[in-house]
């Protein structure tokens, strides 16, 4: 049997296999393509198709064959940072119309691939770099943002124009901006009408936000990075969103806002008009309004309101060719389906104690939707009857967690699943015969997979759940090492914050396999606060972070001392980011239970973070001084013990290295020792190889000695 090491985990081929990203059905319905890494780079995204008449499977674009074309701007950093997209090559594809035509982004420059001649052409400038490639839904045009202005390429007559002129410093245009990306999960900021007549664009200035310098320490410099930082409770920048009709190329704005702080959440665009969702900045309503193009009154179509914070969500979808649309609402405690019907009125299409997290293809009799019905582990694909309440009818019979793609005629969907015995994977199954499922990516842990030589090792994960303080199922995963006769330490992987779920039924992160690997046991916990469930188990959070969470986590920790095969003397815990604050936080609350920790890129103290995300559970800490006092690790230092290991990457821009720094001070000032690494210009998610390699490394020693010890 082979040892599982860092330095293979981090190397290619990945030990994932080939992870499929980016599914799509060719429009003549003969293809379908996706994006993974090939064997020999796995830091690298090629384009691949499946043909659906022969079964045959082949690479269409080799991101390779391009060249490189010098250093990523700002604007792609941000991009990718935020997406959370870290593989180079083709990041980004769109089919054009005529099925034979593809345009893509790689490495800052728009290609055009033509399927037939297999030839691979850049349609921008040599040495000019892009981002945000967008197709207009007719095939006629690209846009594009470069320097912070927008862009339209007609790709028939080869000829670029510039849309807008006015970028600046503090101005982009066809960009969304910093919270939007990183907070509301909204990654756009311009988007096409049907008929290719109108394209709506932000125009976003954040002038009104005060300069500040974050510092990154690089490798030989320190540099010092102007930033316009949204920190909570202060300015936002200003978001105005504009329509250019591109046959009179005029530009008329719409006035979106209700107060003058409202956020712009999310934008769809009609045949007629533009659907503006507007969430106020204590996050407490929400408004659906549309603005006809023919500057019509505008008509408001919903408001949804909540006590502690109204969710956004992406399930905003016309139905066929008319003007009646699906939404999801927690209205009534739960993510349910609603029809609204042109007339004004609606209907509820769902109901019970399961969620519908994502709408991905509706006709004029069925919605199909991405949720769960018995256990919030698993997520399945549904079929949803548009004609009235009922039962949704699961189409996804493996175990697990699923994601789908619907072919637009309705007669295919591609099941994107794993779970935990089994990769990533991607399965073709016919919603028109009874033709039996085809294996299109299949990914399976057979000889020649790169993990098949680790498989014996693999600790397979296992489920269960325990009551939270007031009643509600608190479900954990846990990775027991293999043959474990005695009783194990234990380490409590903790995330712990809202909008996250961490205990799936899918594929988990091999780094697990490193620590069952040592002979620790992992121990992975959804505490109240966290994503994927009821308001009610959401909510308990509102006006103070850390606690509710905490004692969650705590619980589980008494809950592993009573098991058999735990060492209740050797508990130890790890986290990043939210992860991170939670193991300071528990380790100042944890009476002398958890041995060791490990944070990083932690938040210390939430007045460090910015507006949309802090501001919707705490507040302004102008409103809410009890609760950011309360919530900062800072508050709490004193209490903190056990050994600590702190790293953190000394260029991240989401979570500033300025509250490790905070830390550090203040642990310094107590005289408490503590282990130390950071990564000079590492970001938040520190995701480089020689990094990840190093970083685990650190782990491991450290567990080694103060977890095993």
């Amino acid at each position: 049997m082979t040892r599982l090491t860092v330095e293979r985990l981090f190397s290619s081929p990945s030990l994932n296999g080939s992870v499929p990203t980016q599914v799509r059905f060719s429009p003549d319905g003969l293809f379908v393509t996706y994006l993974a890494n090939p064997p020999e780079d796995r830091e690298r995204l090629d384009l691949y198709a499946y043909e659906i008449a022969s079964g045959a499977s082949s690479r269409l674009i080799d991101a390779s064959r391009t060249p490189a074309t010098g250093e990523m701007t700002d604007a792609e950093k941000a991009e990718r940072e935020r997406r959370r997209q870290f593989s180079g090559g083709l990041s980004s594809y769109r089919w054009l119309p005529d099925a034979r035509h593809i345009c893509g982004m790689i490495d800052g420059t728009v290609y055009l691939f033509d399927r037939e001649n297999d030839t691979l052409r850049a349609m921008t400038a040599e040495g000019l770099r892009q981002t945000d490639l967008t197709l207009s839904p007719g095939g006629r045009y690209l846009s594009y943002v470069r320097g912070g202005d927008l862009y339209l390429y007609d790709i028939g007559l080869a000829r670029e124009e510039r849309l807008t002129l006015d970028a600046s410093e503090c101005v982009t245009n066809g960009l969304a901006e910093f919270v939007a990306q990183e907070e509301m999960h909204r990654f756009e900021g311009h988007w096409w009408s049907p008929d290719d007549a109108h394209i709506v664009f932000t125009r976003v200035d954040s002038s009104a936000i005060p300069e500040t310098r974050r510092y990154e320490f690089m490798a030989n410099e320190l540099v010092a990075v102007p930033q316009r930082y949204p920190y909570a409770g202060s300015a936002n920048a200003r978001v105005d969103l504009g329509v250019i009709d591109l046959h009179r190329r005029s530009v008329h704005w719409i006035e979106y806002r209700h107060r003058p702080d409202d956020y712009l959440a999310r934008v769809n665009v009609a045949a007629s008009h533009v659907a503006v969702q507007v969430q106020s900045r204590d996050q407490h309503t929400l408004t659906l309004t549309a603005f006809p193009f023919d500057d019509e009154a505008s008509r408001e179509l919903l408001t949804e309101q909540q006590p502690a914070w109204v969710n956004l969500h992406n399930n905003f979808r016309f139905v066929g060719g008319s003007s009646d649309f699906l939404w999801t609402s927690e209205r009534t405690g739960t993510s349910q389906l609603y029809l609204y019907r042109a007339d004004g009125t609606s209907r509820q299409l769902t109901r019970g104690t399961g969620r519908i997290n994502e709408v991905v293809h509706a006709d004029a009799t069925h919605a199909f939707v991405l949720g769960w019905t018995e256990r919030p582990t698993e997520q399945h694909l549904m079929r949803v009857s548009l004609g009235g309440i009922g039962e949704p009818e699961i189409l996804t019979k493996q175990p697990g967690w699923h994601e789908a793609v619907v072919d637009p005629t309705g007669g295919w969907f591609v099941d994107r699943y794993s779970n935990v015995r089994q990769p990533v994977c991607l399965v073709l199954h016919s919603l028109a015969t009874e033709a039996p499922p085809r294996p299109l990516a299949p990914n399976a842990l057979v000889e020649g997979h790169p993990y098949f030589v680790h498989a014996p090792n693999h600790a397979t994960p296992s489920f269960g759940s325990f009551a939270a303080p007031d009643g509600q199922a608190l479900w954990y995963r846990l990775t027991l090492p293999r043959n474990a006769k005695e009783r194990v330490p234990v380490l409590v992987n903790v995330y712990g914050g809202p909008g996250v779920q961490r205990v799936r039924d899918e594929w988990a992160p091999l780094t697990n396999q490193l620590f069952a690997g040592l002979g620790i046991a992992v121990f992975e916990l959804d505490n109240r606060g966290g994503a994927n469930r009821a308001k009610s188990f959401e909510d308990p959070i509102k006006g103070r972070l850390g606690h509710v969470e905490v004692d969650d986590q705590l619980a589980a920790i008494e809950f592993i001392g009573r098991q058999p095969w735990a060492d209740a003397d050797r508990i130890g815990v790890i986290g990043h980011s939210y992860g991170g604050f939670m193991t300071l936080m528990l380790m100042a609350r944890n009476s002398g239970q958890i041995r060791c920790g490990i944070s990083t890129a932690p938040v210390t103290d939430w007045r460090l973070y910015d507006t949309h995300y802090t501001e919707r559970y705490l507040s302004t800490p102008q409103s809410n001084a009890d609760g950011y006092r309360d919530s900062c690790v800072l508050s709490h230092v004193d209490a903190i013990s056990g050994a600590l290991l702190l790293m953190h990457g000394m260029a991240d821009d989401n979570v500033l290295f300025a509250n490790s720094s905070a830390l550090m001070q203040s642990l310094q000032k107590r005289g408490f020792p503590f282990e130390l690494m950071l990564y000079p210009g590492a970001k938040h998610a520190m995701q480089e190889p020689d990094v990840s390699i190093h970083r685990y490394h650190t782990i491991l020693d450290f567990l080694q000695r103060k977890l095993l010890a």
